[in-house]
C-alpha cells in the first residue's frame, strides 16, 4: 500500500493537530493510522497520537476484537488526560486481511473512494448530529448552537478524548465504530481533520481523488483546493492511503 500525509498550520496561530501512520507494524502487513484534532491545547492531541495505537495493538494482540480494542482505547487514553484541560477529536482507521476498521470520537473524519461512490466510515459528532445533540441536551448543558459550553468555555465536538471540562454535559469519549470489507472499485481510503471536511464535501473530495489517484497528488490538490480556492483557514491534516 502506497500512503501520504500532509498536516500544515494554516493561517491558524497555532498548530494543534496530530497524527500517526505505520504502514507496516511488525510481520503481520497491518496498516494503523489517526488524525487527532486538538482544542484548548496541543498536548491531548499529541498524546492521542504517540498512544492510541500502542494500546490498541496490545489489546488485540492479546485477542481483543478490534472495536472492544478501540473502545478501550480510547476511554483509556481520555483517562489518562483527566489531569489537564486539553483534548482532541480523533479518527483512527487499522487495515488487517482485507477488512478497514475504524474508529472515531469528534469530527475527524474517514471515507472510502470507490470508481463509482463514496462510504463514510465514521460519524460526526456535532450538535447537528440529532442523537448527540439529544445526549447532551438531556444533562441540561447550556447551548449556543454549534457549541457546547461550560461556563465561558465553548466546545463544538460532543464526543472528544481529553476534555474533562465537559464531561458532566454529555461530551463523551466512547467512539463510534465501523468495519469495511475492502473491495476490488475501492481506490482511497481518505483520514483528515475538519480542517478538510468543513470546506469540502465527500463528493468533492472523492471527486477529486479519483482524477488523480496516487496519494501525494491527491493531497496536493486537496491543500491547494482548502487553502487557495476556498480560503481555508484551520489546521490541515490528511492521511490518504490506496487500497488497489
Amino acid at each position: 500500500m502506497k500512503a501520504a500525509v500532509i498536516s500544515e498550520q494554516g493561517l491558524r496561530p497555532t498548530m494543534e493537530d496530530a497524527h500517526f501512520l505505520d504502514l507496516d507494524f511488525g510481520r503481520e502487513g497491518w496498516v494503523y493510522g489517526g488524525v487527532y484534532d486538538g482544542h484548548n491545547g496541543f498536548y491531548a492531541a499529541q498524546y492521542a497520537a504517540d498512544i492510541i495505537h500502542t494500546i490498541f495493538l496490545d489489546k488485540y494482540g492479546s485477542g481483543l476484537k478490534p472495536r472492544r480494542a478501540f473502545i478501550q482505547s480510547y476511554e483509556e487514553v481520555s483517562a489518562a488526560l483527566a489531569f489537564q484541560e486539553s483534548g482532541a477529536a480523533a479518527a483512527d482507521f487499522f487495515i488487517a486481511d482485507g477488512n478497514i476498521f475504524t474508529a472515531n470520537a469528534g469530527d475527524c473524519r474517514a471515507i472510502v473512494v470507490s470508481q463509482k461512490i463514496v462510504t463514510q466510515l465514521t460519524t460526526d459528532h456535532r450538535l447537528d448530529n440529532p442523537e448527540e445533540e439529544a445526549r447532551v441536551r438531556a444533562t441540561g448543558a447550556t447551548i449556543g448552537y454549534p457549541y457546547v459550553f461550560v461556563g465561558q468555555r465553548g466546545l463544538m465536538t460532543t464526543r472528544a478524548v481529553g476534555d474533562q471540562h465537559f464531561r458532566h454535559v454529555g461530551v463523551i469519549s466512547t467512539p463510534s465504530l465501523n468495519e469495511h470489507r475492502i473491495s476490488a472499485d475501492d481506490l482511497l481510503l481518505i483520514c483528515a481533520c475538519d480542517g478538510l471536511w468543513d470546506y469540502m464535501t465527500n463528493e468533492e473530495v472523492a471527486g477529486l481523488a479519483r482524477e488523480e489517484t496516487d496519494p501525494d497528488r491527491v493531497l496536493a490538490s486537496l491543500r491547494k483546493k482548502v487553502f487557495t480556492n476556498r480560503m481555508g483557514t484551520d489546521n490541515l491534516t490528511i492521511i490518504a492511503v490506496s487500497l488497489g
